[in-house]
C-alpha cells in the first residue's frame, strides 16, 4: 500500500468551505463533501489527506477487516511515531466527523513530548527547524590523531572566534568535532552549541533564531525574550526593530546564565547576506569573556579579520594548516586498508593530492587502496596537469568506478536522494516509492559512502557536499530532468504533510511546479505563517509573472517585500510604481473572489507606505480607515490563526487613525481606537508595538486629565521596555512620567525621571535630547528660575534650527510658545508679540493642543496689557472648545485666566465662580502646577473662597493648592524683605507719573481709562505700566496690586 495519498481535502480560506484536489495532476475534483458524490466516491479510493479547518491533518485510509467490509482510519506520524484513530464506515465520513478526529489528533500532539520543547512559543506561528541541524555529525570510526591541531584549538579561551576555512573535503568538521568530543569526555567545559548554516539562513530572522535555539540546549529559557521578538524583527507591519537591541537581549542573557560555552557555524560559506555579517561583527565583538565562536567555512568570510587579528582575539586556521602531513596520510591509509604502503607511495600521493583528505577517502571508497592501485592511479596522476584537473577526473572516476561498483537498486537509490539536503527513512520512502529506505540509510553510512549521521537521536542524514554534487550531476544525465522534477515533487508532498512548509516550498520550486509552490505559500500566509522577508522574497522572485498575478497574496506578498528590500536597485519611484500595481492587481483579484478582508490588508498595506512616505495625512487615513471597515476585529467568527496577521494591519491602521485624531484634538475618539489596537497587539509577538500603543494612551490620558491612568500606562510601559531593554520605549516613558510629576509638583521626582530619561537615551537619538531639554526647561520655570529656563530655551532652538529630523520639528511650536511665556513672565511686550507672529506663520500645521496653546498665550498677553474685554473675548470661545474636546489641563488654565480677569473687573462673585469650577475640575485628579504657574494672585482668591466653601473634600483640595501657594510665594516674598522685617522698597524706585498709574491700576482701570483720566496717550500708559512690572518684578495686575500693598504705597 503506497504511504503517499493521492488526494487532498482541505480547508479553503476564500470559499470557507472544504475543497478536494487530486495531488497526482495538481488539480481541483468537481465533488462537494457530504454530498451523495462524496460517498459514493469514497467507495472507489483507498486513501486521501485532510486538512481541517481549525489546522489539524492526517491521512485516511480504508482498511478492509476480514468478514466486516471496509473501515476508515486516520493516521498521523507525530514526534517519530504513528498515531491511529478510528473513523468509522464510508457512510460515517462526514466532514463534521473528519473535523473530531482532527481535533482529538491536536490533543494527543499536547500529550507527546515535543522534542522541539525547548525552544520557546509565540503566539505568531513560525516556521519549524530541523532539530538535526542543531546537531553535530556522527564521527567516523576511523579518525587520524591530529595533536598539533588540538594544541591550537585547546588555546579557545584566549581569543573570541577561532576560524577554518579550507575548500571542502579538508577535514574541517571532522576535527572540530573530534575535538569538542574530548573536551566534552575530559569535563574540561560545560556548553556546546552546534548549527550547520545553510542556504535559507540568509533570512537575519532565520539565522538568528538557528543559534539562539542551539544555545537553549545549555539552559532552557536563554534568549527567550530575543527569540519572541526575533518572529517580527523585520515582519511588516511593525517597524523593523534593531538586529542589534534584539542580539544585546540575547548577549546579556548569555553573560548572565553562561560561565563556559563554544558555538560552532559550520558551513558559513553558505551565508552572502551582507546584514548578517554585521550583525555576527556586532555579536562577536561584545561576545562574553567566558564564551567562544568557531567558524567552519569554504572561503574567507567578509568579517573584520584583519582588526580582529590586530587585537588578538582571535586564531585562524587555513587549508596550510589544515592539510595533511605525509604522516597523516600513512595514517590515515593504515587505519582504512590492512596494507603498508612503500614510503616512497605516500611521498608521491602527498605531492599529487596536497594533503586533502577527501582525495584519500574518493581512493580508498574506490577501492583501489592496495599497492598496485595506488601504483596505477599515481600513473594517471602523472597525466594531470594540477591537482584541480586531479580532482575533477578523481570525481569522474569514483563515479565510473564506485557508484557503477555497487548494486542497481542501490545506484538507483543514491541517485534518487542525491538532491534531498538532508535524508531521514520516511522521506526516502515517499520520493522513491518503497519501503525499508531507513535499513538502507544505516547500510550506506557503515560502508563509509559519504553519508554521515546528523544526531544520534534523530534519524536524520545528509550527504558529503563534493558526493552529493557528483551524484546530482550524474542524476540529471541518468534519470533526466522531469524525473528529478518528480522526485522533488513527491519531496515536496511529505514536508508538506509533515509539518515542514519552508522545505514544502523549496521543493515545489525546484520540481518548477510553480502554481502548487504559489499555493504553499499563500496557504501558510493564510493560516498565520509569518515568513522572513528574505526568504519570501527568494521564492517569489522563482515564480513565474502569470502564477504570480493568478493568486493575490502572492501579489501582496510581492508588494511587501518590494517595500521593505533593505538595498534597492530600483528606483524608489519605479519601485512605488511597482508596488502599487501589485496591489492593484491583489485588490482586484480578492474582489473578484469577493474576500473583502483580504482586500483590507491592501487599504491598510497603502496606509502604512503613506506613514512611512510622509505622504498626506488625508490620503494616509482615508486608507486606514477603509482598511477598518474591512478587516476583521478580534471577535470575528473565523480562525484566530488565520486572522491573526490581519489583526497586526488592523492595528496599525487603529494607531494611524488615532495619531491624526489627536492631532486633531479629538481625544475620546483616539481613545477608543488605542483601546481596541491594545487589545489586538496584545495577541501579537511584537511587544515593541505593545510599548508604542500603551505610550500612546498615555499620552491620551495626559490630554484628557487622567493624570493616574497615564501614570499607570506609563509605568508599565517603562517597566517592560526595561526588561526588553529597549532605550527609546524608556526614554518616552520617563519623559511621561516627568510631565505627570510635574503637574503634581513634585519636581524633584521630576528632575530624576528627566535624568534618567538623558542617561537611556541612543546617542544618535536628537528628538530624544532635544525633548530632555524642553522638559528641563519647563522643569526651571516651574521652580521660578526664569533666567536659566529662557537660556535652556535659546540653546534648544539654536539646536532645534539646525536640525531636520521631523520629530524633533514637532517640538518647535512648543518651545516658542514656552519662551513666549517666559518673556512675558519679564514683561517684555515686544518678545512676546514676536513669538506670536513666528507661532502664526509656522510654515507647519500646528496639532490642536498646540493651537490651542497659541492662543491661550493670546488671552494671557492681552491680560497683561490690561486689556480684559479683549482677553475675556479670546477665553470664551476657547473654553467651549477645550470643554467639548476633553483637554483638561487649557481647561483649567482658561477657567484661571477667566478668574484673574473677572477679578481685574472687580467682578469677585464671577471670578470666585470660575476659581471654584477649576477646583472641583482639578480635584481627583490632584492638579497643582496649573494652579502655581499663575502665582500669587491666587492666593487672595483663594483665602476669600475657602471659608464659604460647603464641600469638605474640595475645601480641602483647595487647602492644598493654597499652602502650596503660599509656600511659593513665601520663597518670594523672603528676598523682598529686609532684616528688620520692614517692607523693601524696589532697586530702582517708581517715578510719580508711574505711581499715579499703578493707583489707577490698582483700582481696575483699564489702560484707554487710564491714559484719559490722566490725559495721556494709551501707548504712553503700556511704557509706564511696563516699567511698573519690570522694577516691582511682577507680571501682571493682580500680582502689581499685591506688590502695592505689600509696599504699602496707598
Amino acid at each position: 500500500m503506497p504511504k503517499r495519498a493521492p488526494y487532498l481535502l482541505q480547508w479553503s480560506i476564500q470559499t470557507q468551505t472544504y475543497q478536494l484536489s487530486d495531488i497526482t495532476r495538481s488539480a481541483s475534483l468537481d465533488i462537494i463533501p457530504d454530498s451523495q458524490v462524496w460517498f459514493e466516491w469514497l467507495v472507489t479510493i483507498s486513501s486521501f489527506a485532510f486538512y481541517s479547518r481549525m489546522g489539524g491533518r492526517y491521512t485516511a485510509r480504508k482498511e478492509n477487516i476480514q468478514s466486516k467490509g471496509d473501515y476508515w482510519y486516520a493516521y498521523r506520524s507525530m514526534h517519530g511515531r504513528t498515531v491511529k484513530r478510528y473513523l468509522g464506515r464510508t457512510i460515517d465520513l462526514s466532514t463534521a466527523r473528519l473535523d473530531e478526529i482532527a481535533e482529538r489528533f491536536v490533543d494527543a500532539t499536547s500529550a507527546i513530548k515535543d522534542t522541539e520543547s525547548s525552544l520557546p512559543s509565540s503566539s505568531q506561528p513560525v516556521l519549524p527547524l530541523l532539530i538535526s541541524r542543531l546537531h553535530p555529525p556522527r564521527l567516523p570510526l576511523a579518525l587520524v590523531e591530529r595533536p598539533h591541531l588540538f594544541a591550537r584549538l585547546d588555546a579557545w579561551r584566549a581569543y573570541k572566534l577561532t576560524l577554518l576555512w579550507a575548500p571542502a573535503g579538508f577535514g574541517k568538521t571532522t576535527l572540530v568535532n573530534s575535538w569538542l568530543t574530548g573536551l566534552q569526555s575530559q569535563h574540561t567545559f560545560s556548553h556546546m552549541a552546534w548549527v550547520a548554516l545553510e542556504a535559507s539562513d540568509n533570512d537575519p530572522v532565520h539565522f538568528w533564531r538557528s543559534i539562539i535555539s542551539a544555545c537553549q540546549t545549555w539552559q532552557e529559557g536563554i534568549g527567550k525574550t530575543a527569540l519572541e521578538r526575533l518572529p517580527t524583527a523585520l515582519q511588516p507591519p511593525f517597524v523593523a526593530t534593531p538586529l542589534e537591541t534584539i542580539l544585546t537581549l540575547f548577549l546579556n542573557d548569555l553573560a548572565h546564565h553562561v560561565d563556559d560555552g563554544i558555538l560552532v557555524l559550520d558551513d558559513y560559506h553558505a551565508v552572502i547576506e551582507p546584514r548578517l555579517h554585521q550583525s555576527l561583527t556586532f555579536f562577536i565583538e561584545h561576545l562574553p569573556t567566558r564564551l567562544h565562536i568557531v567558524i567552519l567555512t569554504r572561503s574567507e568570510p567578509p568579517l573584520p579579520l584583519a582588526r580582529w587579528h590586530a587585537q588578538s582575539c582571535m586564531q585562524e586556521f587555513t587549508t596550510v594548516d589544515l592539510r595533511f602531513s605525509a604522516l597523516e596520510t600513512a595514517a590515515f591509509l593504515h587505519y582504512t586498508t590492512a596494507e603498508v604502503l612503500p614510503e616512497k607511495i605516500i611521498t608521491q600521493l602527498d605531492a599529487y593530492l596536497e594533503g586533502w583528505p577527501a582525495g584519500l577517502r574518493l581512493l580508498v571508497l574506490a577501492g583501489h587502496a592496495t599497492l598496485e592501485g595506488m601504483e596505477r592511479h599515481l600513473s594517471i596522476m602523472d597525466e594531470q596537469q594540477s591537482s584541480d584537473s586531479f580532482r575533477r577526473h578523481l570525481l569522474d572516476y569514483f563515479i565510473s568506478e564506485v557508484l557503477d561498483a555497487q548494486p542497481e537498486p542501490l545506484q538507483l537509490f543514491l541517485l534518487q536522494t542525491s538532491g534531498l539536503p538532508r535524508l531521514t527513512g520516511a522521506l526516502c520512502d515517499e520520493i522513491i516509492e518503497r519501503q525499508h529506505s531507513s535499513v538502507l540509510l544505516e547500510t550506506i553510512e557503515r560502508a563509509g559512502l559519504f553519508l554521515e549521521a546528523l544526531d544520534e537521536a534523530e534519524p536524520w542524514y545528509r550527504y558529503h557536499a563534493l558526493f552529493a554534487e557528483a551524484m546530482r550531476v550524474e542524476a540529471r544525465q541518468r534519470l533526466g530532468e522531469e524525473a528529478l522534477q518528480t522526485l522533488s515533487m513527491r519531496a515536496s508532498l511529505w514536508y508538506e504533510q509533515h509539518g515542514y512548509p519552508l522545505e514544502a516550498i523549496d521543493a515545489a520550486l525546484r520540481a518548477h511546479d510553480m502554481e502548487r509552490a504559489g499555493l504553499l505559500i499563500e496557504r501558510c500566509g493564510a493560516s498565520g505563517q509569518r515568513y522572513e522577508l528574505h526568504t519570501l522574497r527568494g521564492w517569489l522572485e522563482q515564480i513565474s509573472d502569470t502564477v504570480l498575478y493568478a493568486h493575490p497574496a502572492l501579489c501582496f506578498y510581492a508588494a511587501v517585500t518590494l517595500q521593505f528590500q533593505p538595498v534597492s536597485a530600483v528606483h524608489p519611484q519605479t519601485a512605488r510604481v511597482c508596488i502599487e500595481e501589485l496591489l492593484q492587481r491583489a485588490e482586484e483579484g480578492w474582489r473578484k473572489s469577493e474576500q473583502l478582508s483580504w482586500i483590507g490588508l491592501v487599504f491598510a498595506f497603502r496606509a502604512f507606505i503613506a506613514s512611512l512616505q510622509g505622504l498626506t495625512t488625508q490620503e494616509m487615513v482615508e486608507n486606514a480607515r477603509k482598511a477598518l471597515t474591512l478587516l476583521p476585529g478580534k471577535n470575528t467568527e473565523d480562525d484566530n490563526d488565520i486572522n491573526l496577521g490581519m489583526l497586526d494591519w488592523r492595528s496599525i491602521c487603529l494607531g494611524i487613525v488615532a495619531s491624526v485624531a489627536m492631532q486633531q484634538g479629538h481625544f475620546e475618539q483616539a481613545h477608543q481606537h488605542l483601546l481596541e489596537a491594545l487589545v489586538l497587539s496584545q495577541l501579537s509577538a511584537n511587544r515593541s508595538f505593545l510599548n508604542e500603543i500603551n505610550l500612546r494612551l498615555g499620552a491620551c490620558c495626559m490630554a484628557m486629565g487622567e493624570l493616574h491612568q497615564a501614570r499607570a500606562y506609563y509605568r508599565q510601559t517603562f517597566m517592560a521596555a526595561r526588561e526588553q531593554e529597549e532605550s527609546g520605549d524608556c526614554v518616552q516613558a520617563l519623559f511621561g512620567l516627568a510631565c505627570i510629576s510635574m503637574q503634581w509638583n513634585e519636581l524633584t521626582v521630576a528632575e530624576q525621571h528627566i535624568q534618567e530619561a538623558s542617561e537611556r537615551a541612543q546617542p544618535q537619538g536628537q528628538d530624544e535630547s532635544t525633548k530632555a531639554m524642553y522638559l528641563q526647561a519647563l522643569l526651571r520655570f516651574a521652580r521660578g528660575q526664569n533666567m536659566a529656563a529662557l537660556l535652556q530655551v535659546a540653546t534648544l532652538l539654536a539646536h532645534l534650527h539646525s536640525n531636520s529630523i521631523p520629530q524633533a520639528q514637532e517640538l518647535l511650536p512648543d518651545v516658542l510658545a514656552l519662551q513666549a511665556r517666559l518673556y512675558l513672565a519679564r514683561g517684555d511686550f515686544p518678545a512676546v508679540q514676536r513669538n506670536l507672529i513666528l507661532l502664526a506663520n509656522s510654515s507647519r500645521e500646528l496639532s490642536f493642543v498646540q493651537q490651542t496653546r497659541v492662543n491661550i498665550l493670546q488671552a494671557r498677553f492681552q491680560l497683561a496689557q490690561g486689556n480684559m474685554q479683549a482677553a475675556m473675548f479670546l477665553l470664551g470661545p476657547l473654553l467651549a472648545t477645550v470643554q467639548m474636546k476633553r483637554h483638561r489641563h487649557s481647561e483649567l488654565e482658561i477657567l484661571l485666566l477667566l478668574t484673574q480677569a473677572c477679578m481685574l473687573c472687580q467682578q469677585k462673585n464671577e471670578a470666585l465662580k470660575w476659581l471654584q469650577q477649576a477646583l472641583a475640575l482639578a480635584q481627583y485628579e490632584r492638579f497643582l502646577r496649573v494652579f502655581l504657574s499663575e502665582g500669587e494672585p491666587l492666593v487672595r482668591l483663594l483665602r476669600l473662597l475657602l471659608p464659604i466653601m460647603h464641600d469638605k473634600a474640595l475645601r480641602s483640595y483647595g487647602q492644598t493648592v493654597l499652602h502650596a501657594l503660599t509656600v511659593l510665594h513665601a520663597l518670594t516674598v523672603s528676598e523682598d524683605v529686609t532684616a528688620t522685617g520692614l517692607p523693601a522698597q524696589p532697586l530702582e524706585p517708581l517715578s510719580t507719573q508711574e505711581l499715579r498709574v499703578l493707583r489707577k491700576l490698582c483700582a481696575g482701570l483699564t489702560n484707554p481709562e487710564i491714559a484719559s483720566e490722566l490725559v495721556i496717550s494709551v501707548n504712553t500708559v503700556k511704557d509706564h505700566v511696563k516699567h511698573i512690572y519690570r522694577k516691582l518684578n511682577v507680571r501682571n495686575r493682580l500680582e502689581a496690586r499685591e506688590a502695592a500693598r505689600r509696599l504699602q504705597y496707598f
